[in-house]
């Protein structure tokens, strides 16, 4: 399942990755946002879990330039079973920050990646567009 979602976002990410390379010069931040549904109960236990493995992967890339900024976000009442329980914002530098976090097929995952991935009901990567609108209109 992490191979599948890992080759969708990949396959996703070619067509802005060539539009990055087209357009150099005035690049904005990439921002693509992970989306996790989780198990019923057990959404805590799983933020716990990313925040362990995830969250210092990502915060080495902010050190490295590649990613901008974190943004983690959670319902603060689950009204559905459909809704979600976390979205992930992260602003990559350009497309080729983003392309180049993934990583290869490991062979073998760590015990808190095993879990974290037995809890996942459903999870979504999509690069997402931002801009911000003030009082004369969207910049």
């Amino acid at each position: 399942m992490r191979c599948i979602r890992t080759l969708s976002l990949a396959v996703a990410l070619l067509p802005l990755c060539a539009m990055a390379q087209q357009d150099s010069v005035a690049q904005k931040p990439f921002v693509v946002e992970q989306t996790y549904w989780i198990k019923p109960g057990k959404e805590l236990q799983f933020i716990s879990l990313f925040e362990k493995t995830q969250v210092p992967l990502l915060q080495g890339k902010m050190k490295e330039g590649r990613v901008l900024w974190i943004q983690m976000t959670r319902p603060n009442f689950n009204a559905t079973i459909e809704q979600w329980d976390l979205q992930v914002s992260v602003a990559w530098r350009d497309a080729d920050s983003a392309m180049g976090q993934v990583p290869p097929v490991k062979s073998q995952l760590t015990t808190e990646q095993q879990i974290m991935d037995e809890l996942i009901v459903e999870h979504t990567d999509v690069p997402v567009q931002q801009w911000t609108v003030n009082a004369a209109g969207a910049q």
